[in-house]
């Protein structure tokens, strides 16, 4: 019998499962979620649902996490918790005012060596059947939950929920800078950039060797991601992103496969003209594909990178998921494996997180029409 691990590598291998693999992307209202499920961790509902992944990431154990801070001393990011994102609104970015690459030498950079890798190895070890996906992301360690309970998604003593936050390039330039710091100094002051992102490369790299060097021989896929990209187009030139982030995006990869893993690629939007280039370096699997945007036609990009690429995603978290009927979600769930799934290819999930205006019954619908596809012969 076909385990959740084969499926998933064989799709993103391009060798037809006799199922299609899902996963979901982001669980923020998870209490919901567990209490209709009748479980008390994130593992345990992956479980109930019959998803095909279990997903692991290092442990902050840092200074700056038990003052309620990011690595990077600012406060949690993408505007989860205040809704500032990286806007002006946040008074808080360390390098908003910096004027040389002499000054972001000076800053105090975070450590590799603060994070806790061997309790989400072990968590890995102890699953077989599902495909087993480490995350160039990070949890901040809490006290009133031991760390393997805290991978798990287990609700902690106190009821504060842990933080969870990936280490990208671009992003981290945006939690530095601020957003329109970051994209004016790309134009008018790349030395400077040059320089943090140096930074920014030296700490993931080292990160990620001591997490591939802590789970090798069990760990399947790498997860990575960065977002460079709105609904309607790229933030800045081809160009720019090929002088600023090629290089590091392949650095990456190329470390990630000196480990015999692959390739899963996080990016939102639309970015056709360098979908190619992320190809051409390693990308294994993109997520998620946002398939309802222009760019993203699941006929155009099965065809022009279906031999080379996995997508994960294409069911609509924006309108078919939240405001559509279980019947519509099965319909749109059908059509995406009819494309995207003939040959292997394609693992099914929401094109983005599942928030709580998504009803579960909707989400469950997704899973189970996925289960049931079959291809005609």
């Amino acid at each position: 019998m076909e385990s959740s691990r084969d499926r998933v590598l064989k799709a993103i291998g391009h060798s037809q499962p006799e199922t299609i693999p899902v996963r979901l992307l982001g669980l923020p209202n998870t209490t919901e979620w567990l209490k209709r499920f009748q479980v008390d961790d994130y593992f345990s509902l992956c479980d109930a649902l019959g998803t095909d992944f279990v997903e692991v990431n290092p442990i902050y154990c840092g200074a700056k996490g038990q003052e309620g801070l990011s690595f990077w001393g600012t406060r949690y990011d993408c505007g989860y918790y205040d809704g500032s994102g990286y806007s002006t609104g946040r008074d808080d970015y360390p390098f908003s005012r910096v004027s040389s690459p002499a000054e972001i030498d000076r800053f105090s950079w975070p450590d590799a060596g603060d994070f806790d890798y061997e309790a989400p190895a072990a968590l890995l070890r102890s699953v077989s059947d599902k495909a087993r996906m480490i995350k160039v992301m990070y949890t901040i360690d809490q006290k009133s939950l031991s760390r393997g309970d805290a991978l798990r998604g287990k609700a902690p003593r106190d009821g504060k929920r842990g933080f969870t936050e990936w280490i990208p390039v671009l992003n981290s330039l945006f939690n530095l800078f601020g957003f329109e710091n970051t994209l004016l100094r790309l134009a008018l002051e790349p030395k400077v950039i040059d320089r943090a992102i140096a930074h920014i490369e030296a700490f993931s790299l080292s990160v990620c060797r001591k997490m591939l060097d802590a789970t090798k021989g069990v760990a399947d896929i790498v997860w990575y991601g960065d977002d460079f990209a709105s609904q309607k187009g790229m933030l800045f030139s081809p160009e720019l992103w090929r002088r600023f982030f090629k290089p590091t995006y392949r650095r990456h990869f190329e470390l990630f496969k000196s480990f015999g893993l692959k390739v899963w690629f996080h990016s939102c939007g639309t970015f056709r003209p360098v979908l190619g280039d992320l190809v051409d370096i390693g990308m294994d699997v993109w997520e998620t594909v946002q398939a309802h945007l222009p760019g993203n036609e699941p006929e155009i990009i099965k065809r022009e990178y279906g031999k080379d690429l996995a997508f994960f995603g294409a069911i609509n978290t924006q309108r078919t998921l939240p405001f559509g009927t279980p019947q519509d979600v099965r319909r749109e769930v059908r059509e995406r494996i009819r494309v995207l799934g003939r040959g292997g290819g394609y693992i099914c999930g929401g094109d983005h997180a599942i928030l709580p205006d998504i009803p579960i019954d909707n989400v469950l619908a997704m899973i189970d029409e996925a289960r049931r596809y079959r291809f005609d012969s």
